[in-house]
């Protein structure tokens, strides 16, 4: 029943894990107001899949503002019609040149019309009842062959007959299939739709199988904010400050992308000692014989992990080639195999430590240095909020009673006390609201081991107070519950809206508050959607495809664009910058990257690759005296 939200992860259990205190200072000597900008509270945003130009593709900035999107390229008109040069975006059908991986795959022909986009994942909240993985109905009339408006045949914001928000499908995003639609840089852009359709999520996912991977042409859809898509992002970016050139830090998909944004690094895998997964976690991406670019093994229950280090090992060959004719180090350590695809953390919510093997497909405790870690040692206050977290914000949930009615009718519990039937609907109604693999604090074993920084995983109920109650500390990340994340499949980009607008809202009708805070607001990755960016490539990880980030603070000039090149290791860099922390996470974090050098003749493009920028280009600040 849980399909696509259980796949991201979502886990729960009743025993709580007892914390131990390990030695880090504490918050004695508070340094949250030690800025080096007049920004006292930074409050990081994290919705769900979707691209940079499937959002914002048609948007039109202010006079005088410049942005690279689907319109400004001519890709589109601004009806959404192909426009002069739709045919860079035209999708082609390709061919592998040989027997194993290959990063570049050769265009042959475009295709006639999209395949028909499917359904996969889309979720009936009405029902609890997933979609079949068929080619979805509503999209059969598609004849163009790119990019084409979603809205064109779901309106926006639509609801189903039974009055829950008419969701889509979930396109495809894994590691080796970005790396292999964009060739890396994403400087041809025809090969997006064949290798979602060739690969699907991987044959060792449920139902995914050469001859139907359940996917089509889904990810070549975009909302047109010239017809009145998306339009809360529309307000924001023409008030406050936006990205046109942020990325997702890895290749991929969301646990890899979250695990990202806390540590500016990639998880890896080390169980007790021993550094190499179970065999049939290991990633293979080369062809099945006889199939186009079936992977042998990749997927859910499958291969996630890769040795990039060793050029013998599947699929690494090809993308250390394009690494190495560009001087590029691949930031891969002797031995060691790293997770590039999601599988479940190693705690549950509570953090109850999960069990680890060949086919619970969690990885296991981890000890890279996050930014809790981080901030917690220079004593600047920060918490993670992640909706669902908490019991409050499961039974505040509109999902709840519907939930809880279907668990109250069972006939086994018929008569029983109503905390009996609340002990069985919050576990029953929690992983279709918390996201799991979203909540990288809870993959830490040194988080999960120290008290003072456990404590500072929260709910999204405990972030209402706070801003209420002036007691917000000075970083917070904020990940939304599952439904509101604007996830295709069980979510929709105007819940994502609807969210946003309530938060900021909230902070705005607290003048102290709003007088001092930045509120940056992302998405994890593009969730498999084309884009046309550039890309570059930073090491073996990524970085990805671009994303929307925008800046809502009182620091902005309304309806700037901001074109440096920035990633998830840019808001890392932003707060450290700005509670002046001198040094990286790690000698391997993104946040060591130095900010970019603008090439004058293209200004998305750093002149010192690899450069990453730490956001200050977004803001303007008063003259210092």
């Amino acid at each position: 029943m849980m399909g696509s939200i259980l796949r991201k992860g979502a886990t729960f259990a009743a025993a709580l894990l007892a914390s131990t205190s390990l030695a880090l200072p504490g918050n004695a000597a508070s340094n949250d107001n030690n800025t080096a900008t007049p920004i006292k509270h930074v409050i990081v945003v994290v919705g769900e899949n979707v691209s940079f130009d499937t959002l914002f593709g048609a948007y039109v900035p202010p006079r005088g503002r410049s942005i690279n999107n689907l319109l400004s390229q001519g890709i589109i008109k601004a009806d959404g019609t192909p426009g002069p040069n739709y045919a860079r975006a035209v999708q082609k059908v390709g061919q592998n040149p040989g027997s194993t991986y290959t990063v570049n795959p050769t265009p042959v022909a475009p295709y006639a019309v999209l395949p028909q986009p499917y359904s996969t994942g889309s979720l009936n909240l009405a029902t609890f009842t997933y979609a079949p993985s068929a080619p979805d109905a509503r999209f059969a009339g598609i004849t163009t062959n790119g990019p084409f408006p979603i809205t064109k045949y779901v309106p926006y914001n639509s609801l189903t007959a039974f009055g829950v928000p008419a969701t889509i499908g979930d396109p495809m995003h894994r590691f080796f299939q970005m790396w292999q639609q964009t060739g890396g840089s994403n400087a041809q852009l025809g090969l997006w739709t064949w290798v979602t359709k060739t690969t699907g999520q991987g044959g060792d996912t449920s139902g995914v199988t050469a001859a139907d991977t359940g996917q089509g042409g889904e990810l070549m859809g975009f909302y047109n904010m010239g017809k009145g898509d998306a339009p809360y992002f529309n307000f924001l970016a023409q008030h406050y400050a936006i990205s046109d050139n942020y990325h997702q830090a890895i290749m991929g998909g969301t646990g890899a992308n979250f695990f990202a944004l806390a540590t500016g690094d990639v998880a890896v895998y080390n169980n007790a000692g021993n550094t190499v997964p179970p065999a049939n976690q290991i990633e293979n991406p080369n062809p099945q014989a006889g199939t186009a670019n079936f992977y042998t093994q990749d997927g859910y229950s499958g291969g996630s992990y890769v040795n990039c280090y060793d050029q013998s090992q599947p699929g690494v060959a090809s993308i250390l080639s394009v690494l190495n004719a560009k001087g590029r180090a691949s930031n891969c350590a002797y031995g060691a195999y790293y997770l590039v695809n999601n599988y479940n953390p190693p705690y549950a919510v509570d953090g109850t430590p999960q069990a680890l093997g060949a086919t619970t497909y969690t990885y296991p405790p981890q000890t890279v240095p996050t930014i809790g870690e981080k901030l917690y040692a220079n004593n600047v206050s920060f918490k993670w909020y992640t909706g669902g977290r908490d019991t409050a914000d499961v039974t505040s949930d509109a999902l709840y009673p519907l939930v809880r009615a279907q668990v109250a009718a069972n006939p086994a519990l018929a008569g029983a006390p109503s905390y009996i039937i609340d002990a069985y609907a919050v576990p029953a109604t929690q992983p279709y609201l918390y996201n799991s693999i979203g909540d990288p604090m809870n993959a830490s074993s040194v988080v999960q081991a120290n008290a003072g920084l456990k404590a500072n995983l929260k709910g999204l109920a405990t972030l209402k107070a706070d801003v209420t109650n002036n007691t917000l500390p000075a970083v917070s990340f904020v990940v939304p519950k599952n439904l509101s994340s604007g996830h295709p499949g069980y979510s929709i980009p105007g819940a994502y809206e609807a969210f946003l607008q309530g938060l900021i809202s909230q902070v705005q009708s607290n003048p102290t508050l709003w007088a001092n805070t930045a509120i940056i607001v992302t998405t994890d990755e593009g969730g498999g959607y084309f884009d046309s960016g550039y890309i570059q490539n930073v090491d073996f990880f990524g970085d990805g495809p671009r994303i929307p980030l925008l800046v809502v603070s009182p620091f902005t000039t309304a309806g700037n664009v901001d074109h440096t090149y920035h990633d998830h290791a840019s808001i890392l860099k932003f707060i450290e910058r700005n509670w002046q922390i001198s040094t990286p996470l790690s000698s391997r974090s993104r946040d060591r990257l130095p900010n970019p050098v603008r090439d004058p003749n293209n200004p998305y493009r750093p002149a010192n690759e690899p450069a990453i920028g730490d956001l200050m280009t977004m803001f303007t600040f008063p003259a210092a005296p």
